[in-house]
């Protein structure tokens, strides 16, 4: 059984590696390394910014969530789909335009740029911040992928990490970004047909959808209420806005805005992939839902639905090759991740101090070698780790949103902000995002959007000059 699907795996890598290969030659200077000189289309854009987005997450920890507590969790899904619309809408035109305009490849480089400050503390604070939580963002992707080869294919844990890392990497190192995008072009509608397949067999297995209500129905009639026990809109608020209030400030999104060849396309590609985040989230809710009809007896991990229910239903090599959807989605957000905390170690924390003495070969080069970086250190802490997937991408989620979020929103939309402000709007949403506890009645990616912009505004108004 094993060996069926292990080969399938193979292929699935075969075919990764050779899109590294193919782009290997093609990128010529930084810009196309980092940015695949901002000539994407809007399909490979939309649905790349996209699958970056989901991770691990889609397979196990949101199902995880719905199989655990029923479907009170699909506000997380709609403020997730609500909050893409208006990061597509208002966010993604004006930040590719900005963005080239200030000859930015980074986030980081992009608010030094905006905010005018004369020395790189803007620059080297965003960037520390975002390789901090990109250190965790990845450790949840690696321990998913240990999780899915330990429980797929028999192969210890660790070694899966590792196995999964030295995957990731290889194209990431070889293709820049034109290598990831169009890898996670592939991987995007290859996981979109595997996340829709799986619970729609399941339901015909178990005699088709009334019996599959009747049987949710009988276990708890509250696992089908979308309305929460206590606290009422309040809590669909918190709900919906704990996640989506984040996607104004993910690097890892951002950068597929700052590609496509012309913005004049971002509506094509806010249509495409917000279609895309529809199905697949209306899927992984599905998935929960019927894994809870599926499964018996149940199991003692939530966030292995999915893995139990295609091991369940398919034969080995069939469900080698869904199972593969599982690594798309993972991988696709920790290849992107690495390739900007690349950017950033190069861009950010290492150009601007040396500019003059380093050529655009060396430069390059570097930039290859610091994809390995922030991946390592990932790699440790999942080593350790023995927390749920679901609450290492909401920690790591949160922080990314709550420390650049509102200043990517004032960069576009407002003048006001001194650099003293926007540093002040850094560490404050950067700190809450590090200390405020996860589990606390109010997320940290609402209180510390609202700390950052009070920092903000606060501490700019102190220093404008007149």
């Amino acid at each position: 059984m094993f060996n069926s699907m292990f080969e399938a795996f193979i292929a699935y890598f075969a075919l990764l590696l050779g899109v590294g290969l193919y782009f290997y030659h093609k990128n010529k200077s930084q810009n196309d390394f980092n940015l695949g000189g901002r000539k994407l289309n809007f399909w490979i854009t939309a649905i790349s910014a996209q699958a970056s987005d989901m991770s691990d997450w889609l397979f196990m920890g949101f199902p995880g969530a719905i199989y655990a507590t029923g479907l009170i969790e699909v506000w997380t899904a709609v403020g997730l789909v609500f909050f893409m619309f208006l990061n597509w809408h208002f966010i993604a035109p004006r930040f590719r335009v900005a963005t080239e305009s200030a000859s930015s490849a980074t986030l980081a480089s992009f608010l030094q740029a905006r905010f005018g400050a004369q020395n790189n503390a803007i620059r080297v604070i965003s960037g520390l911040l975002c390789l901090y939580f990109f250190i965790f963002y990845i450790a949840a992707g690696l321990a998913g992928l240990g999780r899915v080869f330990e429980q797929a294919f028999a192969i210890n844990y660790y070694q899966g990490i590792v196995l999964g890392l030295a995957i990731t990497l290889s194209y990431s190192i070889l293709g820049g970004l034109l290598a990831v995008a169009w890898s996670n072009l592939i991987q995007g509608i290859f996981l979109m047909i595997a996340i829709l397949l799986v619970p729609f067999y399941a339901i015909y297995q178990l005699g088709g959808i009334q019996t599959f209500l009747s049987i949710l129905q009988q276990q708890s009639p509250q696992y089908l209420s979308a309305m929460p026990a206590h606290n009422g809109l309040i809590g669909i608020l918190f709900a919906s806005m704990a996640w989506g209030l984040g996607y104004f400030g993910q690097p890892h999104i951002l950068i597929n805005f700052m590609s496509l060849d012309d913005v004049a396309n971002m509506r094509k590609a806010k249509y495409v992939g917000i279609s895309w985040q529809i199905l697949v989230l209306s899927a992984a809710i599905l998935v929960g839902l019927v894994g809870k009809a599926f499964i018996h007896p149940a199991l003692a991990n939530c966030e292995l639905v999915f893995i139990s229910m295609v091991t369940t239903m398919f034969a080995p090599f069939l469900a080698g090759i869904i199972l593969c959807a599982m690594l798309a989605a993972t991988i696709s957000t920790i290849n992107t991740q690495s390739l900007v905390s690349a950017a950033l170690i190069t861009e950010d924390l290492y150009y601007p101090f040396v500019k003059n003495q380093v050529t655009v070969e060396q430069k390059l080069k570097f930039t290859r070698a610091a994809i390995f970086v922030i991946p390592l250190l990932a790699l440790i802490a999942a080593f350790y780790n023995t927390d749920k997937i679901f609450n290492l991408v909401f920690y790591a989620w949160s922080g990314l949103g709550c420390s650049f979020g509102p200043l990517v929103i004032l960069s576009l939309y407002t003048k006001f902000v001194t650099p003293q402000g926007a540093i002040a709007g850094l560490l404050t949403g950067g700190l809450t995002g590090i200390f405020w506890p996860i589990s606390s009645t109010i997320p940290p990616l609402v209180i510390g959007f609202i700390l950052n912009l009070s920092a903000t505004f606060i501490v700019s108004k102190l220093t404008k000059k007149d």
